[in-house]
């Protein structure tokens, strides 16, 4: 009986290893977007490193003429947010103060596109972030066509830890929302 315990152990720790080494790679690989490329919309999700500098560092590619920055604290200016970063071009930017997690982003996002009309945009988030972030803005905005640009983060000790955590919450979100289609069907 004991071994059976443990050989089924081990086959879940196999499998949440093998799942986790799948998001890590997924997290790591870079998407090949259409490389003439026009979006008006960049929508950049405050918490990691470099996030803002890169979607102000992309605006001239995708020729955008807005971006919104998701999850920003309350009272906080764009000044204090851009720093040295300078905006390129005439380019609305609209700080949204709503967001306190992903799915807040994801729900500020729906409102601000369904708002303006909005059809297509250009999501930038840390590469680790970016497939809990596309799962929750999809939820919410199906019809909303999302061009992921991630901002890479350095391979080291924190990164495997910040997958990590993604991954939990994504497993969590995942089997969560599974049970609510069960229950609700």
């Amino acid at each position: 009986m004991i071994n059976r315990i443990w050989g089924f152990v081990a086959g879940v720790l196999s499998i949440v290893l093998i799942l986790f080494s799948l998001f890590v790679f997924n997290a790591r690989k870079v998407e090949d977007l259409p490389p003439d490329l026009v979006c008006e919309d960049i929508v950049v999700l405050t918490g990691g490193k470099n996030r803002i500098k890169s979607a102000f560092d992309i605006i001239e590619k995708f020729q955008a003429k807005n971006i919104l920055i998701s999850g920003v604290y309350k009272g906080t200016k764009l000044e204090d947010i851009l720093g040295n970063t300078r905006v390129v071009g005439d380019v609305s930017v609209v700080l949204g103060y709503k967001a306190l997690n992903t799915e807040g982003n994801a729900k500020e996002i729906y409102e601000v596109a369904d708002e303006l009309g909005i059809k297509e945009i250009v999501l930038v988030t840390s590469d680790y972030h970016m497939f809990r972030s596309l799962y929750e803005i999809k939820k919410y905005n199906r019809n909303l066509k999302i061009y992921p640009v991630k901002v890479k983060s350095t391979f080291n000790f924190r990164f495997v830890f910040l997958c990590f955590k993604e991954f939990y919450r994504s497993l969590c979100i995942l089997i969560r929302d599974a049970v609510k289609g069960i229950v609700n069907d």
